[in-house]
């Protein structure tokens, strides 16, 4: 008989491998929301929560509603951003469970989860002073989801000065001096941590370069930022520029997605495409870590005519998930088409623009600049149900497209919005997608929520027509007019929290005229059996069960 010691190297080995394989597969997926989209990945899927489920959400009520300090103003549309969720975090008063949102006013609140009652806010002072007139479209304010880092008991968040900042989650005491991260009143959008790197995108050109006396200040260009927190006491920046100019910066709700081995991925707005200047207009763009150079891209064929019509690629967040060991990206715009790309090759070569897969046009018919509100916003979600389908979840602005497949269930005519659920399949080593149900009619929603086989959608409510009939001039003149602004911020419904089985759409509640105000680029958050939504008016609302 062979006798092998158990000092041999290559047996330790195996056997610490195989602890730390088993370790791994032994931790519970998070029950609390720390980033937006719930993960890296921006799948909108909570893993861990099991309070709330098809049979009981039904009975789902309203647990308390908190009015924040901040103030709400017609030319600022994101009064607060989307909340972030943390469970048991160690303070003097024992473990708490937090609620965290930063308003656009430069106030980080941190609430009792279970109460509403605010446990600590600090509000940030901005030195420097806007040189341009803000629109609603760059209002000069922070609209970036911030990220928690539950190991470290931080939240990394940017304010309107453009400064990454780390505060404690116990008491928002800082823990690293603040770091210019973008420029003073960009766009910076939601923020990811991945690898002890935390990543913005900013866009719009938004943002003031400061000027030399006597001249005019640079433009901001679109850009993927980078800061490497892993020293507190020395963080490091590293950018990537989209563009060289103000088009063609990445804005997508979520900032960038996690990719295979720490890369990143992030959508682009309007813009040309020439990589040789530097220009990645209307493109799927896979980076390094740390943003340090590009490694592949996908562009539509189309994108001249997307970029003529203002049908921005980059509307959307991507969904990055594994499927039948492939690492798929899902991509979608305002133009109404959905992508799937392969993540180890984006878009083939040498050009950069053959898909996976093409869905037909979901939606959008009025393009051509008739609409810009239309098409599909926000980000896409990814659910895999427990004997392994998977599905995705498109938020839909306006009606179905006339090409639309048909959904073998359906809530109705949906002419202002909707949530349309597909399954990704694969025959002969292609894949596709088979439709599966369309919601009812919601007027504009944002990306949806899943958690234990239950999806979770908001009705925003807001006006998407971003140039009323009434204001004339140059498409500048009319960003600039008070009442663009006004009219933007006076909602066309209130916002309605819904919930619909997953695999079937059958909706299982809906809180009807609860919630009387709005909301803009948000999403619900579902997390330690409750279900959290913010509105214009710096509402906070809890919904669970009694």
């Amino acid at each position: 008989m062979l006798k092998i010691s158990i000092s041999s190297p290559a047996i330790v080995l195996a056997s610490l491998l195989f602890a730390r394989a088993c370790s791994a597969q032994n931790i519970a997926p998070a029950r609390d929301w720390t980033t937006w989209g719930y993960d890296q990945e921006r799948t909108g899927w909570n893993r861990g929560e099991t309070s709330l489920s098809k049979s009981n959400v039904s009975r789902m009520r309203l647990l308390w509603n908190t009015r924040l300090s901040t103030p709400a103003k017609g030319i600022v549309l994101s009064t607060l951003t989307a909340p972030l969720v943390a469970e048991g975090v160690s303070t003097p008063q024992g473990p708490k469970n937090l609620l965290f949102l930063l308003g656009a006013d430069d106030t980080m609140f941190a609430l009792e989860a279970d109460t509403g009652k605010v446990f600590w806010q600090k509000t940030f002072a901005n030195p420097a002073t806007p040189t341009w007139a803000a629109t609603w479209l760059c209002s000069n304010t922070v609209n970036d989801t911030p990220v928690i880092d539950k190991q470290k008991r931080i939240i990394f968040l940017i304010t309107s000065d453009g400064r990454l900042r780390a505060l404690n989650l116990s008491d928002g005491t800082d823990r690293m001096k603040p770091a210019g991260m973008v420029e003073p009143f960009a766009r910076a959008w939601s923020l990811n941590l991945i690898d002890n790197v935390v990543y913005t995108t900013s866009g719009r050109g938004c943002g003031q370069f400061p000027a030399t006396k006597g001249a005019k200040a640079p433009v901001v260009p679109g850009s993927v930022s980078a800061m490497d927190v892993s020293n507190l006491d020395d963080p490091k920046l590293t950018r990537f520029y989209t563009s060289g100019t103000k088009y063609s910066g990445p804005w997508g709700r979520g900032g960038v997605t996690r990719g295979p081995n720490g890369t990143v991925i992030t959508q682009t707005a309007d813009g040309f495409y020439d990589p040789a200047a530097g220009d990645f207009g209307e493109t799927v763009l896979k980076l390094a870590p740390k943003a340090t150079r590009l490694l592949d891209s996908f562009t539509p064929s189309n994108w001249q005519s997307l970029n003529t019509q203002d049908l921005d690629l980059g509307s959307a967040s991507s969904d990055v998930f594994v499927f039948q060991n492939r690492t798929l990206i899902a991509v979608a715009g305002k133009e109404g088409f959905l992508y799937l790309l392969d993540a180890a090759d984006l878009g083939g070569r040498p050009n950069h623009s053959s898909p996976l897969y093409k869905s037909p046009q979901l939606g959008n018919d009025a393009a051509e600049g008739k609409n810009p509100g239309e098409g599909v916003w926000g980000s896409i979600t990814s659910y895999e149900t427990p004997d392994g389908k998977r599905f995705l979840y498109v938020p839909m602005w306006g009606p179905p497209s006339k090409n639309a497949p048909q959904f073998p269930s359906s809530g109705g005519a949906a002419p202002h919005g909707s949530i349309m659920a597909f399954q990704v399949i694969a025959q002969s080593d292609k894949v596709s997608l088979l439709p599966q149900w369309i919601s009812p009619d919601m007027i504009v929603p944002d990306p949806p929520v899943v958690a234990n086989g239950v999806l979770f959608a908001i009705q925003t409510g807001e006006q998407t027509i971003q140039s009323p009939d009434f204001v004339h001039g140059t498409q500048d003149e009319i960003n600039h007019n008070p009442l663009s602004a006004k009219y933007r911020s006076t909602p066309v419904n209130n916002l309605v929290l819904f919930a619909f089985d997953a695999e079937t759409g059958k909706q299982l509640y809906s809180s009807e005229k609860i919630i009387p105000d709005w909301v803009h680029f948000s999403e619900p958050v579902v997390a330690l059996g409750k279900v959290f939504v913010v509105s214009h008016d710096a509402h906070v609302y809890a919904f669970g069960l009694k």
